[in-house]
């Protein structure tokens, strides 16, 4: 049998020193605060108990009779049997004791439990899960927080469908997770193998979900098509070249022409650094597919030269000087050379250079030498098999005489009608340079807006009411804390735990008798997540002028995240959190 012990001053909500003509007014709106809808009436009656139990300890102290489950000791202490189990877990959740929920918690499941509280108890295991994942999203730690948030949805799928609305909530913070994870695990040491094989695992789910590279199937994501893209070409520096052969290999069969491309970017690698021309061929299979409705004929007279078919290499060279969007250096640089097969020859080892390496990891500029690569007997061996009589290949060893820029081209254009290639060099995000030791994802700077559900015609708009409830914050946190000192009108903008937190503060500040002065200069809203109709998520940027004990302390600008919960008589504030 699970039997716990409860604090009765943390019941209340209120500091050992408080006067016993508070705990009147604290007792009813301790008992007024709302919980989840989801639990049942048995867990909120046997909350509303313990919280009357807690102030009848308190108030008695000193002669009145106190209930037979408490025990006078220093703090006073009420004992929780099995029956009142669910709303000492619910107060726990008010506080934050999650670790201790889900202990308690598998402890009374393990031991069984009555089905009339089975229900509310994992539905408090679920929600402790749910808040230590997304604790973990806010510190950065994206797979620690996965990690929860999967063991809440796997005990809600233990029992046979309880909590839908839950589920959902889950499901779609992990959709919303899963880049970062992937970025976090992608981008671990290569040693690092399970932890790397995990974020390859989700990125090939993840892009089966959506439909591929250019897929919209993953709504809960938040990722459009664009911002897809944005993802992939963040993540690929931290992708070996074998990686990305064979998984944008796989997802090139779709068919897909983002994959197609980015497959045949490294199977030329992966080809030359192997001195394998059979990788090769496969990448110039792909830029076939590619060039039949979007032309690529510079890639391919990089490629086939690698195959040594010259005579096609030189053929696909002529296409692209003769293309209105030529570079004039490349063109400058391939024609100044003694003939044009030289011209290529320089180029191509720089597009390997410029192009390859610093999208893949672990690659050096030895490995992509074509030289080698060229000078390397089996190569040639298996480069004179594929060659028709008339055609020979006669390596050229000389290496080029200044390095060439290859052109700037956008994946952008490969995705037609979603996103328009404007200039050569348009949609230059694409080409942007990610250092490998680097992971610049993160909770505050997502790679990818997540837009909030637009509201119906007829629905109030979420941001109005919430820049209205974290106005109202404003002037009752300032009344709280100034001359006043209305510490009882927190209830009437904040619910647990948020209320015990601000409450045990401004009590504090009164009974050292320190006054602050807070006047709202600006208050603007950054980002809003709706979670469902009964949670909203508010990232804000607040400025004041604060004055203590009369004295100007000048302005205060930060930034503060607030969960937001549907009571009522509106929204309330049930968490508050500064974000760096």
């Amino acid at each position: 049998m699970v039997r716990i012990s409860l604090d009765c001053y943390r019941v209340l909500g209120v500091p050992s020193q408080t006067a016993l003509a508070q705990l009147g007014l604290v007792l009813s709106q301790r008992i007024q605060g709302g919980v989840r809808a989801d639990y049942s009436p048995l867990a909120v009656a046997a909350r509303q108990r313990l919280i009357e139990q807690a102030y009848q300890v308190l108030s008695g102290i000193g002669g009145t009779a106190q209930p037979e489950n408490t025990e006078v000791t220093e703090p006073p202490v009420l004992w929780v049997e099995a029956e009142e189990l669910p709303g000492a877990l619910v107060l726990w959740l008010e506080w934050g004791e999650y670790e201790l929920i889900l202990k308690t918690g598998q402890a009374a499941c393990h031991n069984g439990t009555a089905p009339s509280v089975y229900g509310d108890i994992v539905l408090t295991m679920v929600l402790a899960y749910l808040e230590l994942g997304r604790e973990q999203w806010q510190q950065q730690h994206y797979q620690r927080a996965g990690v929860y948030l999967e063991q809440g949805q796997e005990l809600l799928h233990r029992t046979g469908g309880l909590f839908p609305n839950l589920l959902a909530e889950l499901q779609v913070d992990l959709a919303r997770l899963r880049p970062y994870r992937i970025l976090e695990l992608v981008a671990l040491p290569l040693e690092d193998q399970p932890g790397r094989r995990l974020g390859l695992e989700l990125l090939a789910r993840m892009l089966t979900e959506r439909g591929g590279i250019e897929g919209t199937g993953d709504p809960q994501a938040g990722l459009g098509v664009e911002e897809g893209l944005r993802f992939i070409q963040q993540l690929r520096p931290y992708m070996t070249l074998t990686e990305q052969y064979e998984q944008f290999g796989r997802e090139a069969r779709r068919p897909s022409a983002v994959a197609a491309y980015l497959a045949a970017h490294g199977a030329v690698g992966l080809g030359v650094v192997r001195h394998q021309p059979q990788v090769i061929r496969e990448a110039e299979g792909w830029l076939r597919f590619l060039h039949r409705t979007q032309p690529v004929p510079l890639e391919l007279a990089v490629t086939t030269l690698l195959l040594g078919q010259t005579e096609l290499a030189m053929g696909f060279l002529t296409q692209y000087l003769a293309s209105p969007t030529v570079d004039a250096q490349v063109a400058g640089v391939v024609r100044s050379a003694p003939d044009e097969l030289v011209g290529l020859y320089r180029y191509a080892q720089t597009w390997l250079l410029a192009e390859i390496a610093p999208f893949a990891r672990e690659v050096t500029p030895a490995a992509l030498d074509i030289q080698s690569y060229f000078a390397d007997p089996q190569v040639v061996a298996l480069l004179e098999q594929w060659q028709v009589p008339e055609v020979g290949l006669t390596p050229v060893s000389r290496p080029p005489q200044r390095a060439v820029r290859p052109q700037r081209r956008g994946y952008g254009w490969l995705v037609t009608g979603v996103v328009a290639l404007v200039t050569a060099g348009g949609l230059g995000w694409w080409w942007q340079r990610l250092p490998p030791e680097t992971l610049i994802i993160t909770l505050e700077q997502p790679p990818v807006p997540i837009p909030s559900p637009s509201p119906s015609p007829t629905a109030i708009d979420p941001r109005a009411a919430a820049l209205e409830t974290l106005t109202a914050w404003q002037k009752i946190k300032a009344e709280a804390f100034g001359e006043r000192h209305a510490v009882d009108q927190l209830g009437t903008i904040l619910v647990e735990p948020a209320l015990t937190q601000w409450r045990e503060r401004a009590q504090q500040s009164q009974q050292e008798g320190i006054t602050e002065i807070h006047t709202l200069k600006r208050l603007e809203i950054e980002r809003m997540q709706m979670v469902n109709a009964q949670e909203l998520v508010v990232e804000a940027r607040i400025e004041d002028q604060v004055q203590v004990q009369g004295t100007d302390a000048g302005n205060s600008t930060y930034q503060a995240r607030y969960e937001l919960v549907k009571a009522p008589q509106g929204w309330r504030i049930r968490k508050i959190s500064l974000l760096p």
